[in-house]
């Protein structure tokens, strides 16, 4: 193949396409800066017109403002225009613009612009043909990526490249500036032409047609005050002199502004209509209500204005402090409680209490009055500090309402009456929540039940026992060998023996038969004494069916059984878990096999080849999705197979305490269940599996990074086999345990054989001694 140098030459469509574009830049970014200028400068006018005329700055405030609005329009005309206006603009540059807004181009135009670049920058030859660009084939290709650049540009608006809306809405708001200015200097030219003396730093003032004057404030340092009470009404009185050449306006507006940030407008009222020569004044009024707080508020009528007008608001006399001295009956044995409270206070049952008050202000009388008894309560005020009081209150024994007045030393009393609710809280019985612990509905007559839980009451606890019940026989009682003698909170509780004797209360040891009920409850007494009867709580009652060792036997086995039966699902789950694992493909799938085309140019055969690499692809794409779902589901998989695990392990358990606390263990079935299963089990469900999970997530990641997949999949499988192993010797032993409960039930059936021979020979001796008895 040649090496011959071969020039390139962007297509003309392409070059005219170039050069247009970089006129529309620079005609975008041309307007868009001055419209900024623009927008600068007419806010500049209207706000340094609005400062002007409202506070009529100093010469040396004017000047400083003139400085500021002159370095921000310098500013914002380098930045926006000559900045970005005269900014070279190279063909590459405008290419990848045309490329990221059309990417239908397919980077045709960017290639053919930068070779054509690279073309001109190399000297030429003798024969005037440029440098070296590339060789002969590569020529052809560049060649004719130009043809389809210039091709595509054929139907390349540029006009989509730009965001017109942003810059004719700037453009727009620039002409609403202009217009506004030229409409003011048309309609209001003597104040226009005054404005532009200001600019020029011009000291004359700007004249003042309307004087406004306020009565009934008095001046406090840069403010007019006015004082108000609290929540009362305030009449506000303006005037507008129509003596000496002023005038009156049309209207006298409040502007006001309260201490939260709040802010609004007020017209007030015209009273009447003044006349010059005959009047002074024009009068205006307006009524605030309900005046809550301090307002700050200025009046603006005509061209003029009163500022900083201030309404003080006086306080009424007001609570500020409420505390009550409570006297607590005499066996919850607590010390007297100070207790501040608002509007409502809660008092023990049968407490006294002193109700001890403060205002903000000096009080000269007070009145406390319960409107459902219509009576007044007898009142003290303190003569060293007569902004408190106090009050007896009688025992509690009901909810009660106080309505409290008071005048101040100004004569001004409170609004509304001040609500006081007594609440009086009744002392409830002690609350007693327990459960049998390791004991089921049946029990042996030697069985030892075990309660936890909480026995809990607000004033202390004073006494506890066990009410239990035989059958239909009377409730008798039980008292644990320790009292809790008014702990607030009893966490222990003495296990209930059946085979032994209460000790507390020297009574015999409860003689239980087989096929008896047995009710059983905890109940505590508090030291409540305000009445004759005491408060008693109670715990649900357990009912519980007195079985032989053998029926006890038997049900226990039926939940071994039925553990087992769940454990052997949970191997099941592993076992598909192991299967997911396994069927995972490590390796990446090659795509679908193609056959080879020639290239021709041709739409229809690109386009065939283009759908088969697709349909490879979507096939890869299926298979590992499959395959990430495997993974997913066998992580969520382990992670309910290590809770269901732990709560078999935790069902033996069980199992294993409910034999104790019936007194039927022995030795060698503690160590079958307990370190044959139980163990084993929250070791798998703690630690293995938890393992595993860790493991998967490796797993997970390495699939979805494509790194290590085999080398994880494998560890993955192996800590999974290790699983299954240590799952398959804990459902070994539970099947022989299986068996060890087969030949226990067996052996039980020949002692029962043998019970029943023995009873029969008895019963056949017993005829043959009456029959020779009836002989003789």
């Amino acid at each position: 193949m040649s090496n011959v140098a071969l020039p390139l030459k962007m297509p003309n469509r392409v070059n005219r396409k170039m050069w247009l574009l970089r006129w529309m830049v620079r005609l975008y970014v041309g307007l868009e800066g001055l419209a900024a200028i623009v927008l600068v400068s007419g806010i500049a006018f209207w706000v340094g017109l609005w400062i002007d005329w409202t506070f009529e700055p100093v010469r040396e405030l004017r000047m400083l403002l003139w400085g500021i609005a002159l370095l921000v329009a310098f500013y914002v005309s380098v930045r926006y225009f000559f900045s970005r206006a005269f900014v070279r603009l190279p063909d590459t540059s405008l290419a990848l613009l045309v490329e990221r807004n059309f990417p239908e181009l397919k980077e045709s135009l960017v290639t053919t612009v930068e070779a054509a670049d690279r073309s001109r920058s190399r000297p030429q030859d003798n024969q005037g043909r440029a440098g070296s660009v590339a060789p002969e084939g590569n020529w052809a290709l560049l060649e004719q990526t130009s043809q389809e650049a210039s091709s595509a540009m054929k139907d390349i608006r540029l006009s989509g490249i730009f965001r017109l809306r942003p810059l004719l809405w700037k453009l727009s708001l620039a002409v609403v500036l202009v217009g506004s200015i030229v409409l003011f200097a048309w309609l209001q030219s003597p104040v226009f032409g005054f404005w532009m003396d200001r600019l020029q730093l011009s000291e004359t003032p700007w004249p003042r047609l309307v004087e406004l004057s306020v009565a009934g404030f008095e001046e406090r340092g840069s403010e007019l005050v006015a004082n108000v009470a609290r929540d009362d009404d305030f009449e506000l009185r303006a005037f507008a002199s129509i003596e000496d050449e002023h005038t009156d306006p049309e209207s006298v507006e409040i502007r006001y502004r309260l201490s939260d940030g709040r802010r609004g407008r007020h017209t007030m009222t015209r009273i009447g209509e003044a006349l010059p020569g005959r009047d002074k004044w024009q009068a205006f009024e307006f009524q605030f209500n309900n005046v809550a707080e301090d307002v700050w508020f200025d009046l603006v009528g005509g061209d003029d204005r009163i500022r900083s007008l201030r309404l003080q608001v006086v306080e009424r006399p007001q609570i500020i402090r409420t505390v009550v001295e409570c006297e607590y009956p005499k066996y919850m044995q607590k010390p007297s409680r100070s207790i501040p409270f608002s509007s409502r206070v809660e008092l023990p049952e049968g407490a006294h209490a002193v109700c001890r008050v403060e205002s903000n202000k000096n009080l000269t009388h007070v009145t406390v009055h319960e409107p459902v008894a219509q009576v007044d309560l007898p009142v003290s005020i303190h003569s060293d500090n007569k902004r408190e009081f106090e009050f007896d209150i009688d025992v509690a024994t009901e909810d009660r309402v106080l309505l409290l007045t008071m005048t101040s030393e100004d004569d001004v009393e409170n609004r509304e009456p001040y609500r006081i609710v007594l609440s009086a809280v009744q002392d409830l019985p002690p609350e007693v929540t327990v459960r049998v612990r390791g004991i089921s509905s049946a029990v042996t007559a030697q069985a030892r039940m075990p309660f936890m839980g909480s026995l809990v009451d607000q004033y202390g606890v004073e006494e506890m026992w066990y009410e239990y019940q035989i059958d239909q026989d009377a409730p008798d009682r039980r008292f644990p060998s320790q009292q809790p003698q008014g702990r607030l909170e009893v966490l222990q509780f003495d296990p209930f023996d059946l085979a032994e004797a209460d000790t507390g209360s020297q009574q015999e040891r409860l003689d239980l038969q087989p096929g008896q009920k047995l009710t059983l409850a905890v109940q505590a007494r508090d030291a409540y004494d305000l009445s004759g009867k005491p408060h008693i709580g109670s715990s649900q009652r357990f009912q519980l069916d007195i079985v032989t060792e053998s029926e006890l036997r038997a049900q226990l086995e039926k939940r071994e059984l039925s553990l087992r039966q769940r454990f052997e699902s949970i191997y099941e789950k592993m076992t598909g878990i192991q299967d997911l694992l396994t069927r995972i493909q490590v390796q990446p799938l090659p795509l679908i096999d193609t056959p080879s085309r020639q290239i021709t140019g041709s739409e229809t055969a690109d386009h065939e080849m283009a759908d088969e690499d697709t349909m490879g692809q979507s096939e890869l794409e299926r298979i590992q999705e499959r395959d990430r779902l495997r993974i997913r589901g066998a992580l969520q998989n382990v992670t309910q197979i290590a809770y269901e695990t732990l709560g078999v392990s935790e069902g033996f358990e069980d199992i294993v305490e409910e034999l104790i606390n019936n007194r039927v263990d022995t030795e060698e079935l503690k160590r079958r269940l307990v370190g044959g299963i139980a163990e084993p089990l929250r070791n798998i469900g703690d630690k293995m599996l938890p393992a595993l999970e860790a493991r998967i997530q490796l797993l997970e990641v390495a699939y979805r990074n494509q790194q290590s997949v085999e080398e994880s999949q494998l560890r993955t499988v192996a800590e999974g086999e290790v699983v299954l192993e240590a799952m398959k010797q804990v459902l070994d032993r539970m099947l022989e345990l299986e068996s060890y409960n087969e030949i226990v039930e067996l052996l039980r059936g020949i002692v029962k054989d043998h019970e029943k021979l023995k009873e029969l020979t008895k019963k056949e001796r017993r005829q043959k001694l009456r029959s020779l008895l009836d002989d003789n």
